[in-house]
C-alpha cells in the first residue's frame, strides 16, 4: 500500500535479487499484520462508520493487488523452495483476504438489516427445502 502501486513499480526495475524478494515478502506480510489490527472495524454495526469501513476494505484491496505483484515478481526468479524463498505464507494471506473482500461492508450491513427485519430461514427450513428440492 505504497503511494505508488507495486504492480507498476516493480516491473520497471528489472530483475529482482533473492535478497530483495525476501525483503518484499516480509514487508508485504508485515503490512497485512498491520492492517489486520483494524479488522474489527471492517463490518461496523453503526452506519456512521460505513465510510471508514469502506476505506479499510479498499486498503485491503490495494494490499492484495500489491501482494500479488510481489508474488509474481518473486516467482519470476524461479527459485526452488530450498533457496529460502517461502511464498506460502503470503499466498495463504492473499487467498484469505480475497475471500474477505467478497463481503463488502455495505453487503454485511444489508444482511444485518435483513436479520433485524426477520428475513431469515431456520436451519430446519433450509434442510426441508433441500430435501424437497432434491426429490427426497
Amino acid at each position: 500500500m505504497s503511494g505508488i502501486p507495486l504492480t507498476t513499480l516493480l516491473p520497471g526495475f528489472g530483475k529482482t535479487t533473492l535478497d530483495t524478494a525476501r525483503r518484499w515478502l516480509k514487508a508485504t506480510l508485515a503490512q497485512a499484520q498491520a492492517l489486520a489490527a483494524y479488522d474489527a472495524w471492517l463490518y461496523p454495526r453503526d452506519p456512521a462508520q460505513q465510510t471508514d469501513a469502506q476505506r479499510l476494505h479498499d486498503a485491503w484491496k490495494g494490499w492484495v493487488e500489491d501482494a500479488e505483484a510481489v508474488v509474481r515478481n518473486a516467482q519470476s526468479l524461479a527459485i526452488s523452495a530450498d533457496a529460502g524463498l517461502d511464498l506460502e505464507p503470503l499466498l495463504d494471506e492473499i487467498c484469505s483476504r480475497k475471500a474477505m473482500l467478497k463481503m463488502t461492508p455495505a453487503l454485511i450491513a444489508r444482511r444485518r438489516e435483513q436479520v433485524e427485519r426477520g428475513e431469515v430461514y431456520t436451519a430446519e427450513e433450509v434442510r426441508r427445502e433441500l430435501r424437497y428440492g432434491s426429490g427426497g
